[in-house]
């Protein structure tokens, strides 16, 4: 939401400082962004205070429903955000280091995004899965292996290891830069697949066509 503002507020520096010819419909669209955003930011925050506020008084978790429609206001965020950015590139001309820098707060964006969604469908089925092999019965699959546990797996014959925040923010950088999943890493499931795919089509589009606009405006 903050990398979201800053689009907007770049945004807006350059349709009130460039000398273009602007249209009621490049104004109406300007504008009809900030006010989504504006309205987006009330609504997430209030979902955080839903979310975390009863679990300060109560000690009782954020449920998965709420997690994930948090997380759906945030991906919404991400493409409002490169909605803006495009439209600031195609009707305001933004290119050299404006663009450049929004590119990248796009790409940090993007990587926060998806590390929540990596996890939100991955650290459940660990969870699943422990239980399914304490209770002695056939193991689940995993959404993401890690290198770390099929070594555990193969050498000490072990399930006891768990990712942590680190790990999957490892994961999703490197599949941002390589467009796929690192190597040493494999996906298992339609859901983490289709996510993956969906994951390297945005940042495609991220360096393709505002990254590399950016760097060839710099001259």
């Amino acid at each position: 939401m903050l990398i979201g503002a800053l689009i907007r507020w770049q945004l807006l520096q350059h349709l009130l400082h460039r000398e273009i010819a602007y249209s009621s419909w490049l104004v109406t669209c300007i504008y009809g962004l900030m006010l989504a955003y504006a309205l987006s930011l009330v609504l997430y925050l209030a979902l955080l205070l839903w979310a975390y506020l009863p679990r300060l008084r109560r000690n009782a978790a954020c449920s998965r429903r709420l997690l994930a429609l948090l997380g759906a206001l945030g991906s919404a965020e991400v493409i409002a955000n490169l909605a803006s950015l495009n439209l600031g590139i195609v009707r305001l001309g933004i290119a050299s280091y404006a663009l450049l820098l929004d590119g990248l707060l796009l790409y940090v964006s993007v990587n926060l995004s998806f590390f929540f969604w990596y996890w939100y469908f991955d650290y459940p089925l660990r969870l699943i899965s422990a239980d399914a092999h304490s209770a002695e019965q056939p193991r689940l699959p995993l959404g993401i292996l890690f290198p770390e546990e099929a070594i555990e797996d193969v050498r000490f014959n072990s399930t006891d290891w768990i990712p942590g925040p680190i790990d999957y923010l490892y994961f999703t950088t490197l599949s941002s830069n390589c467009f796929a999943a690192p190597e040493g890493h494999l996906l298992i499931g339609s859901k983490l697949k289709t996510l993956q795919l969906i994951h390297s089509s945005s940042m495609i589009l991220v360096f393709i066509v505002i990254l590399a606009r950016a760097i060839n405006t710099l001259g």
